[in-house]
């Protein structure tokens, strides 16, 4: 934590994102789930998503990862592009959970690119081995 005077700043998350393109554009959204909401179904953003919960908890999913539970005060990324991001659901059954999503859009891309059945079905061999709908 760093303080300087009566300011405090407390890192959350530090990575290393993907490379930016020039031309990309900067989104930040709110985005609160009524309680034990699904959220959206399988899908991709064009580029880095950075968010920090607000309220409640979420359940979130990447390609590749074990889903995992994120409460309010913790933060969360994705790197966008080709990887899917297949589960952001409200965990609790009784309120809304929110939180914070700054999203780097690529140039002529749009944010948010919503999965076909086909395609989930074929990238089914890239979840976590704990979710994958086709175990052979």
């Amino acid at each position: 934590m760093i303080a300087a005077g009566n300011t405090k700043i407390a890192d959350l998350l530090c990575v290393t994102p993907p490379r930016i393109p020039q031309g990309a554009h900067a989104m930040t959204q709110v985005v609160e789930l009524p309680p034990a909401d699904g959220g959206l179904g399988p899908h991709r953003h064009s580029g880095p998503v950075f968010g920090y919960v607000l309220q409640g908890r979420i359940l979130f999913e990447l390609e590749g990862e074990a889903p995992r539970e994120i409460v309010a005060g913790e933060a969360f990324w994705e790197p966008g592009g080709d990887v899917v991001h297949h589960q952001v659901a409200n965990l609790d059954s009784d309120s809304a959970s929110r939180f914070i999503a700054v999203c780097i859009c690529a140039p002529g891309v749009d944010m948010i690119t919503m999965l076909e059945p086909e395609e989930i079905a074929a990238r089914d061999h890239l979840r976590h081995t704990s979710v994958r709908q086709n175990v052979n």
